[in-house]
């Protein structure tokens, strides 16, 4: 894909939930991350392993559309 208009082509056949992927994604390389934000993120995650509130890599692939998804 070379043009704006080809992307915005391709962008319009996909599934909403793959929409919300790669607006989550082009956030994600848009935004710097905020140190303290960043610290207490990693302190809840860390906090959810050490009690046990994980879910095994495929399954929270799974789980992904359901969460970009609106309700």
């Amino acid at each position: 894909m070379s043009s704006l208009q080809e992307i915005k082509m391709a962008i319009a056949g996909l599934a909403e939930s793959d929409k919300a992927l790669l607006v989550a994604e082009l956030f994600a390389l848009n935004s710097e991350p905020n140190d303290v934000a960043l610290e207490a993120a990693l302190k809840r995650g860390l906090e959810d392993v050490e009690a046990g509130r994980v879910r095994p890599l495929e399954e929270a692939r799974t789980l992904i559309p359901q969460w970009t998804s609106k309700s």
